[in-house]
């Protein structure tokens, strides 16, 4: 008999075993289930929040996208009124007031000056100690010169202010009807007219007839005026020597 309760008490552990086991096997399975239903979940989340970011950076770019076309078509037209705003002030800019004839070669003298960086006080001053009469040398120095026509001639030369300036002129031979060249320059062509001081680079004047050059040298002004001579082949020169200013 204490056999048979020792076998009955062996079935009873044993289906308690099994019975543990069971529900060991169910309780893992069940908490596999709920984490492969929680990454599940997770997954799925993830997907949503990364379709709703993906909408969202596309709404984003597609509004940055027009805020560059708008700013485009902004500079666009902000060129165009630039153009023609350009156009319409060239069309109707004042002109320059017009001044006496005799003033308009000085507006440029002036405007280099000043851009030299010469002051305008400097410019007022020089201008009011020009005295109203140029006061010269008399009388005018005038002599006659022999004008050179070809290049390998030497031309003749003649001596003013006492020496101090030797002048030559050099000019294009003329022409007979027949087309025969002489022996003599053509007045009607340009003349070479080269000036001369020892120790200084020559002064050079280049024109058609007359031809009138000045420098000045130690605040005095020397100004050469060349003119056709009474003997043909000749040029009359002439030197007038003045205070400057």
């Amino acid at each position: 008999m204490w056999r048979a309760n020792i076998a009955a008490g062996s079935g009873v552990a044993a289906r308690r075993r099994q019975q543990r086991l069971w529900l060991l096997l169910v309780a893992v399975a069940a908490g596999l289930g709920l984490s492969f239903l929680a990454l599940g979940t997770a997954y799925l989340v993830g997907l949503a929040q990364g379709e709703r970011e993906r909408q969202r950076l596309m709404l984003e770019l597609e509004g940055a996208r027009e805020e560059m076309r708008a700013a485009v078509a902004r500079a666009a037209a902000l060129e165009e009124r630039l153009v023609r705003a350009t156009r319409s002030g060239a069309a109707v800019a004042p002109a320059r007031p017009l001044l006496r004839p005799e003033l308009e070669p000085l507006v440029p003298l002036l405007e280099q000056r000043l851009a030299e960086g010469v002051a305008p006080e400097r410019l007022a001053r020089a201008i009011r100690a020009v005295p109203r009469e140029r006061v010269c040398d008399v009388p005018i120095e005038s002599k006659t010169v022999a004008v050179a026509i070809t290049p390998n001639r030497e031309a003749g030369t003649r001596s003013f202010a006492q020496g101090r300036f030797v002048v030559s002129a050099r000019g294009t031979p003329a022409k007979s009807p027949s087309g025969r060249t002489e022996a003599w320059f053509d007045p009607a062509q340009p003349v070479e007219l080269t000036i001369r001081e020892a120790g200084k680079e020559p002064h050079t004047a280049k024109g058609p007839l007359p031809l009138q050059h000045a420098f000045v040298v130690e605040r005095r002004e020397y100004r050469f005026l060349a003119q056709p001579g009474e003997r043909r082949g000749t040029l009359e020169v002439q030197l007038e020597i003045c205070d400057y200013p």
